[in-house]
């Protein structure tokens, strides 16, 4: 699965053979009425999958999910699925018109641009799933089976949000019956644990339409809180700018990057980094491997690591020339808990604020590591780091 993004959360501190056809009943808890099963089911026992649709979803965009039915019974208690109706039309009558528009590139395809001038953390897009499939479907099912699945989702969309995803890119093209799955392959998002068990996959159609470039002028993230996937600008952006994210980690050395993106995606990246010349290219590599370098020295707490603020400081300017605005966040965590090692508040609570706020806009609310930001700057002595580089040596 050409999954796009990367494990944010990492960067701060098989296949199974396919099973039988089952019937086309789920004996699991049914979804509620919001919920329409579509009678179509894949697999046996544990390891059934089926499909059912919410077509008054977001206004009547719709979304359709590929799970079990005990999962389902799970998800379709989520907040995101009990809005009031009349908010939702309140809420469709005060939309603002989209800051960016299609445009076709030579080259690779479609992609958006920004029609207006757009300030760094504006919210650009805001869109929920198409189609959300359990990660388990995918391991345990053949692509037959999947794609069997996938055909009866997409045809349960209302229509507009149903054209709107055929039309993604296949990445290679795309018999018919396997459309479905080449656009799920090469445009799906990990989205999170929402049945709070298996990962799921999410397409969005418009969030697809941004293209890749190693140095993007957009973050994103899920909320989980209304399944919206948010797009947002982490530098100030020029009307007629194409408007970017990064599909792979661009925390890696230029043929690292170009093999990844080639291998899976099918392109050759020709952003401003990847194209620049073999000296820059040199120096940005360079500038990589001390970023690696350093994540691993900062992140050694032992008596022995040679870690000091000094180094964090580096590091938040590797990552601001880089250009790798979305992620500094990583940089800022890293320096709080160097500061708080040696007992500087000070520093401490500058670096951990910028850390929350940071990672609150480009990362979304529901990381651990936010958290512990949040405490350090709330009451620093008490943060399990306090003064802990101290005490090693």
């Amino acid at each position: 699965m050409l999954v796009r993004g990367y494990n944010i959360e990492s960067c701060v501190p098989p296949r199974v053979s396919p099973i039988e056809n089952g019937d086309r009943s789920d004996e699991a808890s049914s979804p509620p009425k919001t919920w329409k099963a579509a009678g179509l089911c894949r697999g046996v026992r544990v390891d059934k999958f089926c499909v059912f649709t919410n077509p008054s979803f977001n206004q009547g965009e719709g979304v359709s999910v590929i799970t079990s039915g005990k999962s389902m019974a799970t998800i379709a208690t989520r907040p995101a699925f009990h809005v009031d109706e009349k908010e939702q039309r309140s809420e469709l009558s005060s939309k603002p018109t989209p800051p960016y528009r299609e445009v076709e590139f030579e080259g690779k395809g479609k992609g958006l641009v920004a029609t207006r001038a757009i300030r760094a953390g504006e919210i650009i897009m805001a869109r929920t799933p198409a189609i959300m499939v359990n990660e388990k479907a995918i391991q345990v099912l053949g692509k037959k089976a999947v794609s069997e699945l996938l055909d009866r989702a997409v045809e349960d969309l209302p229509f507009q949000h149903r054209e709107s995803l055929l039309a993604l890119s296949t990445h290679t093209g795309a018999r018919d019956d396997e459309k479905v799955y080449k656009i799920l392959q090469t445009n799906s998002f990990r989205t999170g644990y929402h049945d709070g068990v298996s990962p799921f996959y999410s397409v969005f159609t418009e969030v697809s339409r941004l293209n890749h470039d190693c140095r993007p002028t957009c973050a994103y993230y899920f909320d989980h809180t209304d399944f919206y996937q948010k797009v947002l600008a982490v530098r100030d952006i020029m009307a007629g700018e194409e408007l970017t994210i990064a599909y792979y980690d661009p925390l890696q050395p230029h043929s690292t990057r170009q093999e990844k993106l080639k291998k899976e995606w099918g392109f050759q990246c020709s952003c401003q980094r990847c194209s620049a010349n073999a000296s820059s290219i040199a120096e940005s590599d360079a500038r990589v491997a001390q970023i690696h370098r350093l994540w691993k020295e900062l992140d050694d707490h032992s008596a022995t690591s040679g870690a000091t603020p000094e180094k964090a400081e580096l590091l938040v300017s590797l990552y601001e020339h880089e250009g790798l605005l979305g992620r500094v966040s990583e940089a800022y965590y890293r320096a709080a808990i160097e500061y708080i090692g040696i007992g500087d508040t000070a520093n401490a609570t500058k670096y951990a604020t910028l850390c929350a706020e940071h990672g609150l806009l480009f990362i979304g609310p529901d990381r651990p590591f936010i958290k512990d930001m949040q405490g350090l700057v709330a009451n620093p002595t008490r943060h399990p780091k306090w003064r802990f580089r101290l005490r090693a040596s």
